[in-house]
């Protein structure tokens, strides 16, 4: 890249913003050592600055023991391993190429950086379904990364396993632990409520749209992306490909709202 777009694509991808300077985003450039560049720092937006502070103190095993920051980057890995894996067998993409596109635009959506290399609605049905799924992850709390984040995940996990223990045992004992602590109450019901505000927000927001006259897949990709602060949604308007530009103001002011909501 020339200094200008470096500087701004710098700017954008440790804060995982991800506006570009280029319609066609890092699509623009071609050049896979600037997609490896662009992943690397958006899984290090994405990770909690505590772990980074540990890091620099000389506690390398609490950072490496960081269950959020293990369970995230473990999931990063299967997501990306099967994606590509999926695309490579079912087209003639190479192992390789496929592997640098799956990993930037999943890391992308994961950390709600938005940028997008192609247009990966062309990986076919499964990969869109993915996509779909990503949206709402983010990355792991105490970063710049939206979306639902890592540890609530791991949490409600743990909360389903110890209530499905329950049900079978009734008299044992099943605490909820998470760093070796125990999940309060008030921390299960917090969690619980804000899914339930988001998947009524979702509802809501994709209602509307629908109403104002947007296709189904156009609304509920865009109510998610808007929810999780991701930036492309699905669908020839505003999938990888295209934006929100064509969208009218009332739609406009409807997402508006979701993102500010969210956050």
């Amino acid at each position: 890249m020339d200094w200008f777009d470096a500087f701004n694509h710098a700017m954008t991808t440790i804060s995982t913003g991800g506006f570009s300077t280029h319609d066609a985003s890092f699509g623009y450039f071609e050049n896979n050592s600037m997609l490896w560049a662009a992943t690397c720092f958006m899984l290090a937006g994405a990770l909690p600055f505590v772990a980074f502070i540990r890091f620099a103190r000389g506690k390398f095993r609490a950072f490496a023991t960081d269950i959020q920051l293990r369970g995230f980057l473990m999931f990063l890995f299967a997501t990306v391993m099967l994606i590509a894996v999926t695309r490579s067998l079912r087209s003639d993409v190479p192992i390789d190429k496929s592997l640098v596109d799956a990993a930037f635009n999943i890391v992308s959506v994961v950390t709600t950086t938005g940028y997008a290399s192609e247009d990966y609605q062309l990986w076919g049905p499964f990969a869109v379904g993915m996509f779909f799924i990503l949206t709402f992850v983010g990355g792991c709390s105490g970063s710049t990364a939206g979306g639902i984040k890592i540890y609530r995940f791991q949490i409600l996990g743990r909360l389903a396993v110890a209530n499905l223990t329950r049900i079978v045992s009734p008299n044992r004992v099943h605490p909820v632990l998470y760093h070796d602590r125990r999940v309060e109450d008030d921390v299960a019901f917090s969690i619980l409520s804000f899914l339930v505000v988001l998947l009524f927000s979702l509802i809501g927001s994709t209602f509307l749209l629908a109403w104002f006259g947007l296709d189904l897949t156009t609304a509920l990709t865009g109510s998610a992306t808007a929810l999780a602060n991701v930036g492309p949604g699905l669908g020839d308007v505003i999938g990888p490909a295209g934006n929100f530009q064509s969208l009218p103001d009332a739609e406009k002011f409807v997402l508006s709202f979701m993102m500010i909501l969210v956050r």
